[in-house]
């Protein structure tokens, strides 16, 4: 498993190439326990570690497990040293909360298909971009909304796909178990599915021209498309996709702590603009929340 550093702050998105930069394994990086540094002295070092020390989360460490090939919200990126580490719309939420809540976390790539069990056998671990449905709520709890998001087709040119109608005839690739998945076995239950790990494997299936379509997160196609050319992005409508692809919210297995805390700092987020300043970096001002946030929705039952 390969190991790297992560580093707080500002970064500049660098979506084309991210693919080619996506390494075998597994990355893990520390965030910042927010308040920490270099020691003071006297009543500068008693007031900094008393402030930290009020904060709802200090001193617990949580680990974030996730693709890391999952652009815009985390993929690997290259320092000017050559060194790798995770960035995206995730990691930046993640790196505000462990500022604001005074925790320390370490990401765990992991594809997809294997990020469920490993939320749900530790309740220090979470995971983001994930949708909330009733299946799902036996086992985990989820934070009110942090970002809403659109389903996306990839297909190798040719006029890009926006309705479900244009789907059909066409073999459709997606990740095991995404909302994507669901959405498109629900709608289209004779099509031609494949499914697959990660969103990797089904770009490259669209890529080689083995598969006609890839439906995927609406902002991971567009940082796909913008790295390889020939691909043609179609969005579809959310009216058409609201009934199975709900905003992404942060999951952890049921009755973990600090989910609470989480959610009322998510809350403050979207009041104070912090969220959209993130979106508008990582994704594009077009997913934006703006004015109306009431899609973000609250908690899940049973969230303390």
């Amino acid at each position: 498993m390969t190991r790297a550093q992560h580093g707080i702050g500002s970064i500049d998105l660098d979506r084309r190439g991210f693919l080619g930069l996506v390494a075998a394994g597994s990355v893990t990086m520390m965030g910042a326990l927010a308040g920490c540094g270099t020691a003071g002295s006297g009543s500068d070092a008693s007031a900094s570690a008393a402030s930290t020390s009020k904060k709802a989360l200090a001193g617990q460490h949580l680990t974030f497990v996730g693709d890391d090939a999952f652009a815009p919200y985390r993929y690997v990126q290259k320092t000017k040293s050559g060194k790798k580490k995770v960035v995206g719309l995730d990691i930046a939420i993640a790196d505000e909360l462990a500022r604001r809540l005074g925790f320390t976390y370490e990401f765990e790539a992991q594809e997809f298909s294997a990020t469920l069990a490993s939320v749900q056998s530790s309740d220090t671990s979470f995971t983001m971009a994930m949708s909330s449905n009733k299946e799902r709520e036996k086992t985990f709890d989820f934070t009110r909304g942090y970002y809403e998001p659109r389903v996306g087709v990839l297909t190798l040119g040719g006029k890009a796909v926006t309705s479900v109608d244009d789907l059909k005839g066409k073999s459709i690739a997606c990740t095991t178990g995404t909302v994507q998945n669901k959405f498109i076995e629900a709608v289209l239950p004779d099509g031609d599915i494949h499914t697959y790990d990660g969103g990797t494997q089904c770009l490259q299936e669209v890529l080689a021209g083995r598969i006609d379509a890839y439906l995927c997160d609406g902002a991971e196609g567009q940082s796909m498309r913008d790295a390889n050319k020939g691909l043609v992005l179609g969005l579809l409508d959310r009216k058409d996709t609201q009934d199975y692809v709900g905003v992404y919210r942060v999951m952890a297995t049921k009755g973990a702590t600090f989910v609470k805390a989480f959610d009322q700092e998510i809350g403050k987020m979207l009041k104070d603009g912090t969220l959209d300043k993130y979106i508008k970096r990582y994704v594009g001002a077009d997913f934006a929340w703006g004015d109306d946030v009431s899609a973000a929705g609250t908690a899940t039952e049973g969230v303390k």
